[in-house]
Order: C-alpha cells, then structure tokens, then sequence
C-alpha cells in the first residue's frame, strides 16, 4: 500500500515532462545509438522505438537513461524500480529489466 502511495505523489508531480535531452528525446535516442556501435541490432531497434526491452541488465539501463533517479525497493528484496523524471523501469531480484513506462505518453515524443 506504502508504494500504490509513494507512486501516485510521484506520478501527479509529472505533469510537465522534460523531453529534450531524454530518453523521450527522439535525437537523444538517435545520438545514443549513433555513440554506441556495439550495441546489437535488436537492442539499438529498441532504443530508437523509444523502448527499454526486457531483460535487460541494470548496468546498461543506467548507461541508457543516465544516474539520475530515485531507487524504490520492495520490502521482499523481489523488485526494485527505478524512478526518473519522466519514466520508471522494474526490475526483478536479479537485475533484469521487467517493465518499463512512460508517465505520460501523450506528451513524449516515441
């Protein structure tokens, strides 16, 4: 219940989304891609959809999305999401990527 309140307080305060320079930043994903070579082909396809594919590692999704978010971790240890600006990733006891959202897709740019 903590959490059904902590992320309701988080989502109505992100009214107004930052787009440039984020992950919602069509140019942003382009340039990441364009920065990162090594990527396989399936990974950068994803990015530049604007997606944050499952099963990905914690490691990559912060060279992603970048370090600036708020962690909340479940009382079990089970999960744990990541909370940025505009966007929040799951991710399951073992690090992997199990959900990611966009707080407002009307206003972001896919």
């Amino acid at each position: 219940m903590r959490f059904l309140i902590f992320l309701f307080i988080l989502i109505s305060g992100c009214s107004h989304l930052k787009i440039k320079g984020t992950f919602l930043d069509k140019n942003y994903r382009e340039e990441y891609v364009k920065k990162n070579p090594q990527l396989n082909d399936e990974l950068k396809e994803s990015i530049l959809k604007g997606e944050i594919p499952v099963g990905l590692d914690k490691k990559e999704v912060e060279n992603i999305l970048g370090k600036d978010y708020q962690i909340y971790e479940s009382d079990t240890g089970m999960m744990e999401i990541w909370f940025y600006e505009n966007y929040y990733v799951g991710f399951d006891k073992n690090g992997k990527v199990i959900k990611f959202g966009i707080f407002d897709k009307n206003k972001g740019e896919k």
